[in-house]
């Protein structure tokens, strides 16, 4: 469900094009694709058969001078080292105007979320969560980081860097996941 919630919130932003870094399992260029919206993706691994297959430091040359309205990259910047995270960012700006980025958040979650349908009202989602910092050695994950897991992966940290690169940026839990952070930069 977290997954339809991500793709929600990109579908609402209206892009005209979109470049995914980091394909997982290519339901959100698929759904796009499937609405009309032109994607290019973007991996590191060549076995999830992305159209550009680079890490994000060579992503620039392989596009050139083409540019995307939006640029989709969730859960994909925590597999790289923290003092990367500035560096990316550039890379991810030079790549369109406007950013839909996820991470995940290092604390556990606990409470509950619900979609709210009312007739001819849109969609909405809500959730009551509490939070706990977790007690685990990210060294012994695939993660060299999450949003909170040290003094420059706190929220307003990484908001604070994405402002550096963009005029405006929000952010927010994923009601369904609320452990994955989303930041829309524009």
């Amino acid at each position: 469900m977290a997954q339809v919630m991500q793709i929600m919130h990109i579908h609402d932003l209206n892009p005209k094009s979109m470049i995914e870094i980091g394909v997982g399992n290519g339901l959100t260029s698929t759904f796009m694709r499937d609405s009309g919206i032109p994607v290019t993706t973007s991996d590191i691994n060549p076995n999830l058969d992305p159209d550009i297959c680079c890490p994000i430091a060579e992503i620039v040359e392989k596009v050139g001078e083409r540019t995307y309205d939006l640029v989709v990259c969730c859960e994909v910047l925590e597999h790289m080292p923290v003092d990367q995270i500035e560096d990316n960012i550039k890379t991810l700006r030079s790549l369109g105007n406007r950013l839909y980025l996820t991470l995940p958040s290092y604390a556990y979650a606990y409470g509950f979320s619900f979609l709210m349908k009312i007739p001819f009202v849109k969609a909405k989602d809500f959730f009551f969560h509490f939070f706990l910092p977790k007690k685990i050695n990210l060294s012994k994950t695939e993660h060299y980081w999450e949003v909170g897991s040290e003094a420059a992966t706190k929220r307003k940290s990484i908001i604070n860097v994405l402002k550096r690169h963009y005029t405006e940026v929000r952010s927010g839990r994923i009601s369904f996941q609320p452990s994955q952070i989303y930041f829309v930069a524009e």
